[in-house]
């Protein structure tokens, strides 16, 4: 009995310690207890040439409340952060903001993928084109970039560099540690991809929704490039030269790829967006050519010759970057400036023969470096007061073919066979709808849109719009709201338009309107 007690208590003893050890009683050290979280600040630089006031936004991230984490660049295009426990992994997106050297605004994408920011080196990340790329490859190994960067062009001292960092781009500057020609070549690629994602941003849906947004539009620009990236170079051998068949492929990619993501048949983007592009890049890398010919050698010196406007690159940047937009607009012959003055107690005077005028507009494309062409979707409300009577008159085309000089002013305007034409009116015959057999010239002697050619070529809908008409009489008051939605190009928001729906004639569609106010002579 002694020795079985005896036996007991060494068990129960030998127990208790066991359990005292791996529980890290008794004094002793495990060793497994975790780190507390230490934050680290993080420094970063955002890259096309440095943004300054750039959104520098950390995609995984969310703070107490709920929202995105971002942070601003300064000046020079520095951020900084510290991470947080709930904010230590995470890619990283940068939009907006203004490139130093060229003054233009960024409407482009930079990313920075999914990284570990407490282990990343040095507490620096430098978001460029080139992690951009590297993001969207999506390639667990940062060395698969590799022959991609070779058939970018990039020389061999600045992929030795980017080797020696284990492709780890996100250590690169390019604008201060590239050669001239490898950061005009990384600028050059930025560019496209900006283009591409601004064309594709304003492309309309026929219900006026705009189905490609930012992150989705250069998803599809980098895809592209990556994909000519894949099968053979972008640029002549050594040169800055872009090649005319892989930049083609390039656009062409970008088309499929978002006319698939689309699907919709009734959406069509035009060709000649990405001739406009085509030639734009076409500019601007000739004109750095030039530039890195002449002597430039370092990236830094070849942002000060931008930045000084030398052999007027700057200029040429300018003007072959923007996007083209609908920066002009009339109607009745009037001004943009007389359409908004006007009120129902200030309207403006037209002749009472000549209420056709009401439904002539005019638009101009600025930023155009080539003939292109937009289709838009028409609508007219015309409200005509005769005393306590008021008369309705609703037409809509669901269709024009706009072709525009390279100068940007319209060219022709066509509305193509199998086009839908509404009507409708507050008088006898209230509604009526028919298709087009033919295709209509709607272009006038001035180069305006006017719905007057289309009236006089179908007699149903002359005969509609002259009882319209004959209802009102000198000194009687019209209102008039047109609705324009292009197609593949944007109205100027600092035109100051309103976004109005159309809802009649069987069609439902957001578009920019403008309402105006007239009195009959």
């Amino acid at each position: 009995m002694l020795f079985n007690k005896s036996v007991k208590q060494t068990l129960l003893v030998t127990s208790i310690m066991a359990l005292l050890t791996a529980c890290g009683g008794g004094g002793g050290d495990s060793g497994s207890a975790a780190a507390p979280f230490a934050s680290k600040p993080i420094s970063g630089t955002a890259v096309d040439f440095y943004l300054a006031n750039a959104t520098v936004q950390l995609d995984d991230c969310k703070d107490s409340a709920g929202n995105p984490v971002f942070v601003k660049t300064d000046a020079a295009g520095n951020f900084k952060f510290n991470t947080t426990e709930n904010c230590q992994n995470s890619a990283i997106t940068v939009t907006g903001g203004t490139d130093i050297a060229t003054g233009l605004p960024f409407t482009g994408t930079l990313k920075l993928k999914k990284t570990n920011l407490q282990a990343i080196n040095s507490n620096t990340a430098v978001i460029t084109p080139l992690t951009t790329l590297q993001s969207y490859l999506g390639a667990a190994n940062n060395a698969d970039i590799k022959p991609l960067l070779e058939k970018l062009g990039l020389s061999s001292s600045t992929i030795t560099k980017l080797q020696a960092a284990n492709f780890d781009l996100s250590q690169f500057d390019p604008a201060k540690d590239a050669t001239a020609q490898d950061m005009a070549i990384i600028f050059t690629v930025q560019q496209l991809a900006t283009q591409i994602e601004d064309s594709l941003q304003a492309v309309s849906k026929g219900d006026g929704t705009n189905p490609i947004n930012q992150d989705k539009a250069a998803e599809i620009a980098f895809g592209a490039i990556l994909n000519q990236l894949q099968t053979a170079p972008l640029f002549t051998t050594n040169s800055l030269i872009i090649d005319n068949a892989a930049l083609n492929a390039v656009l062409t990619q970008a088309v499929t790829d978002a006319g698939t993501y689309i699907n919709d048949p009734a959406v069509t983007i035009d060709q000649s967006v990405m001739t406009q592009i085509n030639t734009s890049i076409t500019i601007i890398t000739n004109a750095l050519n030039n530039i890195v010919a002449s002597g430039t050698t370092t990236a830094e010196s070849l942002q000060n010759a931008i930045t000084s406007n030398q052999d007027g690159i700057k200029d040429s940047i300018a003007d072959n970057l923007k996007t083209p937009v609908y920066s002009e607009f009339s109607l009745a012959h009037y001004s943009l400036a007389d359409l908004k003055n006007s009120s129902s107690a200030s309207p403006l005077n037209i002749d009472s023969g000549a209420l056709n005028t009401v439904l002539s507009v005019d638009f101009k494309l600025n930023n155009t470096q080539k003939e292109l062409s937009d289709t838009v979707k028409l609508a007219f409300k015309l409200k005509g007061q005769s005393g306590a009577q008021t008369e309705d008159l609703n037409v809509t085309v669901n269709n024009v073919t706009l072709n525009f000089n390279a100068d940007g002013s319209i060219k022709s305007a066509t509305i193509p066979a199998g086009t839908k034409i509404s009507i409708i009116t507050s008088l006898v015959i209230d509604k009526t709808s028919f298709t087009l057999n033919n295709p209509v010239n709607i272009t006038s002697a001035n180069g305006t849109v006017s719905l007057q050619n289309l009236i006089n070529s179908n007699e149903k809908l002359e005969e509609y719009y002259k009882s319209y008409v004959v209802k009102l009489k000198a000194n009687d008051t019209v209102q008039v709201s047109a609705f324009v939605l292009p197609i593949t190009y944007v109205i100027d928001a600092n035109l100051g338009l309103a976004t109005g729906a159309v809802d009649f004639g069987g069609d439902n569609y957001l578009a920019s309107t403008l309402t105006a106010y007239f009195k009959l002579n």
